[in-house]
């Protein structure tokens, strides 16, 4: 077949592919430009009546208590050998046995897995890593530094570097993107797949495009694609929508028993406060976001997607969409009265599920 008439054929599947891109990206800055104008328009009104508290936040000098806390577990670094960056991580159990490998999302730290790292660390040598730009890893300043290609080598060389050729991946958030991604790209190093209030890759560009008016809820996510100004406004009124996302109303964590204590609250806000402290880690959805046209792939390695039905930060309904993009053994749960921030939110109830998750005989055949 001459390579003209091979062109010819493709034609109508490349026609398809960019008229699907440029739809895409009109949606997402559509959706941006709303907001931000929306989000201008509150600082106009919240400037206007009180300037002074408005435009006023804090650099945090120093960590607070519970970042320290031993019990947590051991502070390390490792060096990725593609990059040459520092990546901060808290380790816990024994080296020798099998490596659980989580991965926080945004805008978190290691800190968000302390209940996990607590329970799994007996039988696992459990590791929180703090992702590039956030935490105490390093933060290159360059967006084209957070590419989706250049973060999975980050958790190709933070496998190696702790002594494993493969894990229990579990990611939440954009955490669980870059999980689902992983486990797509390299499934040999992933025994198993463990994801939290994040959706299949391709399930996310499918209930987009499907409904249109679902990306408003996810509105943040577009609106953050925009330079300087979301850093602009999550700092103001010292930071007062990163406290909504973890303790409001409406976004913040459900459960009583576990909401966070101011102290834990400034385990975020510590690193966030620094000077540049928010544009690393809003450089992940200026990166991915943009990534979001890639391979409808499935998913071979067997995988558990847990879902706080009571998000009301990423797009309703995406938990569900995810079954047809996994070709292993897939189990969906979603936790009633349960926040986005599901690792935190019921804790007692996720571990639970992970230990029935990698109990599972069934589950442990069809990995060997």
């Amino acid at each position: 077949m001459s390579n003209s008439l091979m062109h010819l054929l493709l034609l109508p599947t490349r026609l398809s592919l960019w008229i699907l891109s440029l739809v895409y990206y009109i949606l997402v800055y559509g959706t941006a430009w709303i907001t931000a104008c929306l989000v201008l328009i509150r600082i106009a009104w919240t400037g206007f009546r009180d300037p002074y508290r408005t435009f006023q936040w804090t650099v945090r000098k120093k960590p607070p208590d519970c970042l320290q806390d031993p019990a947590l577990g051991h502070h390390a670094y490792l060096k990725g050998r593609s990059s040459g960056l520092r990546f901060h991580y808290v380790t816990k159990g024994d080296h020798r046995k099998p490596l659980m490998l989580f991965l926080h999302g945004f805008p978190e730290n290691w800190y968000s897995w302390r209940y996990q790292l607590h329970e799994f660390s007996r039988h696992y040598h459990t590791v929180a890593l703090d992702l590039r730009g956030c935490g105490d890893s390093d933060a290159p300043v360059q967006l084209e530094e957070y590419s989706l290609q250049t973060l999975l080598y980050d958790i190709r060389d933070a496998i190696d570097e702790l002594g494993h050729t493969s894990c229990i991946l579990v990611g939440h958030d954009w955490g669980g993107m870059l999980a689902w991604h992983f486990a797509l790209e390299r499934p040999d190093m992933v025994q198993l797949l463990i994801v939290m209030n994040a959706p299949h890759p391709a399930s996310w560009l499918d209930a987009v495009l499907r409904r249109p008016s679902q990306l408003l809820r996810s509105g943040h996510a577009c609106f953050f694609q925009l330079p300087l100004l979301p850093e602009i406004v999550l700092s103001l009124e010292d930071f007062k929508l990163v406290r909504s996302l973890f303790c409001g109303k409406n976004l913040g964590i459900k459960n009583k028993d576990r909401r966070l204590t101011e102290s834990q609250l400034e385990g975020y806000l510590y690193r966030l406060s620094q000077p540049g402290g928010l544009t690393a880690p809003l450089n992940y959805f200026r990166s991915l976001l943009s990534n979001t046209l890639y391979k409808h792939q499935e998913v071979g390695v067997p995988c558990m997607l847990i879902w706080g039905e009571a998000d009301n930060i990423l797009v309703e309904g995406m938990s569900g969409g995810t079954r047809p993009y996994v070709r292993g053994p897939v189990v969906i749960h979603t936790i009633p009265e349960c926040s986005h921030w599901v690792q935190q939110d019921q804790p007692e109830i996720v571990n639970k599920l992970i230990w029935d998750f990698v109990l599972d005989k069934d589950i442990i055949k069809h990995n060997h």
